[in-house]
Order: C-alpha cells, then structure tokens, then sequence
C-alpha cells in the first residue's frame, strides 16, 4: 500500500488556487443567510478533502487581486446543471480585504447563499 501523507493533503496544493470573479464568472463569493460573505465558490476540477487548507488569488474585474488563506467548507462535483468546484471559507480576512468583498457583492454580483 502506498504511503499517505494526510497532512498534505490537509493542507491543500502547493500553488494558490486563482479565482476570477467577474459578473458572470464560474466562481463567485459565498454568503450565509444572513447575508454575511463566508467565502467563495472556486470553479475548479480539483478535488480536496473538507477542511484542506489552501491558499487564494482572487482578482476582480479591474484586475486588482487579493491573496487569501482559507478551509475547503465543501466539494461540488460536476452535475447536468452544475459546474464542479470547492466552496472555500476565508480563515483571515483584513478589513479593507473585507470591504472589496463587500463592494463586489453589492455593485457586481451577490454572492451565493450557503447554509451549513
């Protein structure tokens, strides 16, 4: 039986997942019910394990990026009506990160709803 390095494979891939969030990209930010940004949805093949740790690029639509840590909250495979990806929930978020978020939610897109 090959060897299983578990703790990697928490940890999530070596490279940043990117994220392009746009007014009709694949990927876009996730909320709760009440309405407060958890995350973001990153469109993507990749699979990883609920809870793997992973590092972002998220860049809008005036090409300005944000780097991010976050925890794969949940794994979406691909379906008739849905494309496959991983529901990333931010770890750390500094205020002004916060706000472009915020700003994004309200003047491009709203985010998704997800309840836990």
């Amino acid at each position: 039986m090959p060897f299983r390095d578990e703790a990697s494979e928490r940890r999530g891939p070596a490279a940043p997942i990117q994220v392009e969030l746009g007014a009709q990209s694949t990927s876009q930010l996730y909320a709760d019910l009440g309405g407060n940004i958890l995350g973001v949805f990153a469109s993507t093949f990749l699979v990883l394990e609920r809870d793997a740790h992973v590092e972002l690029v998220i860049t809008f639509p005036d090409r300005r990026s944000i780097r991010a840590a976050g925890l794969v909250q949940f794994v979406r495979t691909a379906g008739p009506d849905q494309l496959p990806g991983l529901g990333v929930a931010f770890a750390d978020v500094s205020p002004e990160d916060r706000a472009a978020f915020a700003h994004f939610a309200t003047h491009v897109r709203p985010p998704m709803l997800y309840d836990e």
